[in-house]
């Protein structure tokens, strides 16, 4: 059979290329659409309000993980000890009554903990409340608190607490800040809030001073229900003494929190420490704290983990270079410019020597 070749007319690769052109032209009409309706919908993603407020029920207990890991290295005169520990533990939430104002009462305590730590030239000491009968010395305090009801609080929807009272007699020493604190009214990504408070610090002649900080809040955005707020800590009182500085360690923290506004919880919180005051004990001396503390709710369907494994055995390694404390979100000292009004909070102290 003899086979017939044909060659396309110029006429057809003429239809084609129109073909081919004017698809072409709708699919870049349709790419613009998609790019303007995409671009719209950011803009009017990024105007929509929101409104973060907590939301309990009478007779509702909940429980976050909660871990800690901390290395503080100390060096004077040539001679470093290393300090590392780590703590895991689950905090415990049983509200007993909400108004109709949506204030809420709860109770808090701590239902399990396992510790561990260890500092140069000494043996490591550990504690899990579960498995060990006899806590070691460093840990009776702690143990002792144990699953036991530590203190009431009455809060309003915001986080600002409006009563409290302590249920045990180490209570203080068992929780830092109660809540996160939340924006009033209809916000959108991009607000900033504060939270003000003060640390008492002693002087290099004895007296004690407070120092001014606060909390600065920002929500940098909502996402299927969930709203991502950055955290850090400013120092508003100039602070230039690095004795006085190397107390203000454990209070400049950088993070952030996931807040589900349908359901009116904390999902999880996460802080980082990393600071490093030199001169503190004469003109060699070195002070670094590297730290992070998580928190993440748990459910009944499944337990969440909140740290690799590896995490919860070992501390991350302490930076290398030594750098000035108090630099990350503000110069010490210089208060921000942002006009956004602070209102006050729970009057406690969020740490306490």
């Amino acid at each position: 059979m003899k086979v017939i070749k044909r060659s396309l007319s110029p006429l057809l690769f003429l239809s084609f290329g129109l073909a081919a052109a004017f698809a072409s032209s709708a699919l870049g009409d349709d790419a613009e659409n998609i790019s303007s309706r995409l671009s719209s919908a950011t803009r009017s993603a990024a105007n929509e309000t929101f409104r973060l407020q907590y939301r309990f029920q009478p007779g509702e207990t909940l429980r976050w993980k909660v871990v800690h890991l901390a290395t503080t290295e100390t060096t004077i005169q040539g001679n470093t000890q290393t300090s590392q520990s780590r703590s895991t533990s689950t905090k415990v939430w049983k509200v007993t009554e909400v108004t109709p104002e949506g204030n809420f009462t709860f109770v808090h305590m701590v239902s399990d903990a396992d510790m561990w730590k260890k500092v140069s030239g000494r043996p490591e000491e550990r504690y899990n409340s579960k498995s060990d009968e006899t806590p070691p010395i460093d840990y009776e305090q702690a143990a002792q608190t144990i699953g036991k009801p530590l203190a009431s609080f009455t809060v309003d929807p915001s986080g600002a607490v409006l009563k409290r009272k302590d249920l045990h007699a180490h209570a203080k020493m068992a929780h830092g800040q109660v809540m996160l604190p939340l924006p009033e009214g209809q916000v959108k990504p991009g607000h900033t809030w504060y939270a003000p408070d003060e640390v008492v610090v002693r002087l290099p002649d004895r007296r004690l001073e407070k120092i001014k900080t606060r909390q600065r809040y920002v929500l940098e955005e909502v996402e299927s229900g969930v709203a991502t707020i950055s955290i850090a800590t400013q120092v508003l009182t100039p602070v230039n003494d690095p004795k006085v500085r190397s107390q203000l360690l454990q209070q400049i923290t950088e993070g952030e929190a996931k807040f589900d506004i349908t359901s009116g919880r904390l999902l999880s919180k996460r802080l980082e420490w990393d600071e490093t005051v030199i001169g503190f004990n004469g003109p060699e001396s070195i002070l670094k704290f590297l730290a992070r503390g998580t928190e993440q709710l748990l459910t009944d369907e499944t337990a969440v983990r909140v740290v690799p494994d590896d995490e919860e055995t070992l501390v991350a390694p302490l930076r290398t270079a030594a750098q000035p404390a108090i630099t990350k979100s503000a110069p010490t000292g210089t208060a921000p410019t942002e006009t956004t009004p602070i209102r006050r909070r729970d009057g406690d102290p969020i740490y306490r020597r």
